[in-house]
């Protein structure tokens, strides 16, 4: 699945929100579970509502008890849970998928007689439930079963209207995996039923067009989609708006990510001028004639119109015209009639355009609009038909719908997303019946994956393929279809397998280098130093991320390689509400000092909604921190001498960052005043004369700072201002990461300036730290040898949640440099994206109470 769309996609298949039309409200509850109690939230209105600033509280009636915002925008008919478990174990209890849209971690406890309050944005209540059998004789009391509302008893206050849940009743109530019954997640008081585990279906949206060309024209519509669309009946018009103008049955069926092509050129003359290959779909002979100023229309079946496009650069000001040279449509325009999310060919453009025979420019006949890979030149006619029902398949798997694919896989890792989900497959046979087909998996490498790791499961035309490794290496994994006639339809997957870990670990694919993370929910924001992607990953299970968000185009780079901006090396990651600020390393190039401006970039996103469902959007950026931090130490700002922390020199060309006296911020967080980030510094090491000492240091204005950014630009130099410097005695480390508590103390991943041998001080080591400047970091005791020998440590997970007392602290590791299949071949070094992995693991911490201090002097 192409995850960096999949984000656009969604809003853009959704309905637009009119909160005032909206009312949610109570649908169920369990005051006491075996998987913990629970309340459900139910979008009994028309159009969707966004819950940001929305709070639940029990019986001390207050507004801002216990925050729900990250819950996001609820569709019209969605269901929502807010629970005292977290979301994880929630999510599992009960067998609901990754859509279903829970909160965890609910400290309002419910008891037998108690009051459900429900607030909005404002603080306004805008449900109330009070119960108890007890204060209500002949009421229900929900221990271990929950209870639901009747039609007429919604948002009425009246617990006489409530029903207990039973196996199999009108809500389709089920059991958790501990004996509790209810049917969290989905309600029935809706009158617009929402099932968040239900498939997207068939969405066929245009893509690409060009009115005018040497070539013909053409308009290309792409199955954005996760099943195939049966185009029988669907019809094309331009600006007369009527369905059946242009018949487009002749498509036929369109697989997920498949594109097809209506033009009015034939389609041999425009197959040959575009040099396509016959499993794209053309439909030739097209009279409706588009002009410079026109209307595409495409109508399904039913006659029902499903996607639009208006243009017209001449009355619709910074628009393109699509002559000569295609326009293909944005992420952010898809499905949507704006004709400014479209952008105009160019040759090795993100869509792969290129030059007809005629030497028009376009990409007809593959988009990167869809969420899935179909390669339209693997077909072979008349044979059968192999494809991955990319719908059932889960998301942590990202197969082409035919041809190939690639996976990579763990030994003995409980959460291998091919061991345990499997892979769901599609079996046609254009000659005769599927069901007869003869179905086989083969590995061409026993040592890797032998006969009894490949089993499929299910009968006729869909099967699932479960894949257990059984070695380190790689293995070709080839799945055949074969008819009477003895002709093959193949599914081939790219395979990888590296050696166990331990227990409770994970491995994350599709990346290798994690820098930086964010917990959203179950799920993680996880930067790549390689990249400005950030990725979101499921926290507990193993496999590629579920969605992207790419920021290349919203950061202003200048230094380009090849036609590509160089990385921005992003490091760190601080949360604040729901603005996630990340940081470039300001370092020079790793192994010869050389000068990377795009590393001097610090910038906010805004997060929408969380666990699966967290969306990301960019906000604003800073391009002059490092510029202001070396004036501020070379003009004595901080008072301690000029240039008495070294930056000019640290920061200077040919200096390498991975040294004591090198220039490396690799840590960020939030400082403990409302407008400060804390930097904290991988090198330099100070004082000048020892080189022991970590670097932090306050950017009291940075918050505000980044957001006074110009649209599309930043702030000007000298916008910052810095506190005293502060040093921490870290035994002659750097810091890697830094993450403020929810008690506002701060923990600290401290490792070498340069690589780690695993002898101190070049190794990795935990410390706490009360946030100011007279106070000593406290070291704590935990055994990081097991992450630290997949990669450098470098990323706090869950760190932002911690109290104190005993804490299982999530740890990421950037494994770029780590040979994960006895090859040679480092990860990040990997041909096949998908074969890249990091590790994620978990260590017990005792976290001392925010009291526990030693001064800097070492007096406690």
């Amino acid at each position: 699945m192409r995850i960096v769309t999949s984000l656009v996609l969604a809003a853009a298949l959704a309905s637009g929100a009119d909160a005032a039309l909206a009312q949610v409200r109570i649908s169920e509850f369990m005051y006491s579970g075996a998987n913990g109690e629970f309340v459900e939230i139910t979008n009994t209105g028309a159009n969707a509502v966004d819950l940001t600033g929305w709070s639940f509280d029990d019986d001390s009636n207050t507004a801002g008890s216990f925050a729900i915002g990250a819950l996001g925008t609820l569709a019209a008919g969605e269901s929502a849970i807010i629970t005292e478990a977290t979301a994880a174990d929630f999510r599992v209890a009960w067998n609901l998928c990754a859509a279903a849209r829970i909160v965890g971690g609910n400290g309002q406890n419910l008891g037998r007689n108690d009051i459900i309050n429900l607030y909005d944005g404002s603080g306004t209540r805008v449900d109330t439930l009070r119960f108890g059998d007890q204060n209500f004789p002949g009421s229900i009391r929900t221990q271990n079963v929950a209870g639901w509302v009747s039609a007429a008893g919604l948002g009425a206050d009246a617990i006489a209207q409530w029903t207990l849940a039973s196996a199999g009743d009108a809500e389709s109530s089920r059991a958790s995996v501990a004996g509790d019954i209810g049917s969290p997640g989905i309600s029935t008081r809706s009158a617009q039923p929402f099932d968040p585990c239900a498939p997207l279906g068939p969405r066929l949206r245009i893509t690409e067009y060009m009115y005018d060309g040497p070539d013909g024209e053409f308009v290309e519509f792409t199955n954005v989609g996760d099943a195939a669309a049966d185009l029988a009946g669907w019809s094309f018009d331009d600006d007369s708006n009527a369905p059946g103008t242009i018949d487009l049955s002749a498509f036929g069926t369109v697989q997920p990510g498949e594109s097809v092509l209506l033009t009015d050129a034939t389609a041999a003359a425009f197959r040959s001028a575009w040099n396509l290959c016959d499993g794209i779909g053309v439909v030739g002979g097209s009279s409706a004639g588009l002009g410079r100023a026109d209307q595409i229309n495409l109508y399904d079946g039913t006659g029902q119109r499903v996607d639009r496009l208006t243009y017209n650069d001449q009355t619709i000001a910074g628009s393109v015209r699509a002559k000569d040279r295609s326009a293909w449509m944005s992420s952010a325009g898809l499905g949507v009639d704006q004709a400014l999310q479209w952008t105009l060919s160019t040759l090795s453009d993100v869509e792969e355009s290129r030059a007809s025979a005629g030497g028009a420019i376009g990409s007809p006949g593959r988009s990167r609009r869809s969420l899935f890979d179909f390669d339209p030149c693997a077909v072979s006619g008349g044979a059968p038909v192999v494809t991955v029902d990319v719908a059932q398949t889960t998301r942590r798997l990202d197969l082409a719908v035919n041809g190939a694919g690639a996976i990579a896989a763990t030994l003995a890792d409980a959460t291998d997303p091919a061991a345990v989900d499997g892979i769901v497959l599609q079996f046609a046979d254009p000659d005769g019946d599927a069901t007869a087909l003869t179905v086989t998996a083969s590995s061409s490498n026993p040592a890797v994956v032998d006969a009894a790791g490949l089993v499929l499961s299910g009968t006729g035309a869909t099967r699932t393929l479960r894949i257990t490794p059984l070695g380190v290496g790689y293995s070709t994994i080839t799945v055949r279809a074969v008819d009477a006639g003895n002709s093959a339809g193949t599914y081939v997957i790219r395979y990888a397998a590296s050696a166990a870990g331990s227990a409770g670990q994970h491995w994350f694919t599709g990346a290798s280098d994690a820098s930086a993370a964010v917990a959203s929910g179950d799920h993680m924001l996880v930067a790549d130093d390689e990249g400005q992607r950030l990725r979101l990953y499921a926290r507990e299970a193993s496999g590629l991320a579920e969605n992207g968000f790419d920021f290349t185009a919203s950061l202003g780079l200048t230094d380009i390689d090849g036609g590509t901006p160089r990385e921005v090396d992003i490091e760190g990651g601080a949360r604040g509400g729901d603005l996630i600020y990340w940081t470039g390393s300001h370092s020079n190039k790793k192994d010869n000092g050389a000068a990377r401006p795009n590393r001097q970039r610090i910038f906010s996103t805004r997060v929408s909604g969380t666990g699966s469902e967290a969306t990301l959007s960019y906000v604003a950026r800073y391009d002059h921190l490092r510029t202001d931090l070396v004036a501020w130490d070379a003009g004595n700002g901080h008072g301690l001498g000029t240039d008495a922390l070294g930056l000019a020199a640290s920061a200077a060309t040919g200096v390498w960052p991975e040294r004591d006296d090198g220039f490396n911020i690799e840590g960020l967080a939030l400082a403990p005043d409302a407008d400060g980030l804390y930097l904290a510094f991988r090198a330099p090491l100070l004082p000048l004369s020892q080189r022991r000492k970590a670097l932090v240091i306050h950017a009291t204005n940075l918050r505000s700072t980044i957001a006074a950014a110009p649209a599309g630009g930043s702030a000007a130099a000298g916008s910052l201002i810095f506190a005293a410097p502060i040093e921490l005695d870290l035994g002659g480390r750097g810091i890697r990461d830094i993450v403020r508590t929810a008690q506002g103390q701060y923990l600290i991943a401290a490792g070498p300036t340069a690589a780690a041998t695993g002898v101190a001080p070049s190794n990795f080591r935990l410390y706490t730290w009360s946030g100011d400047h007279a106070d000593a970091a406290l070291p704590l005791e935990a055994d990081l040898s097991g992450i630290a020998a997949s990669g450098s440590i470098e990323t706090l997970v869950n760190a932002d949640s911690a109290v104190p007392g005993t804490l299982a602290l999530e740890l990421l590791a950037d494994s770029g440099d780590t040979v994960w299949y006895a090859d040679g071949i480092i990860a990040k070094d990997l041909a096949e994206p998908r074969h890249r992995k990091f590790l994620g693991g978990r260590v017990t911490i005792e976290l001392p109470p925010a009291n526990d201090r030693v001064f800097a002097d070492g007096f406690e």
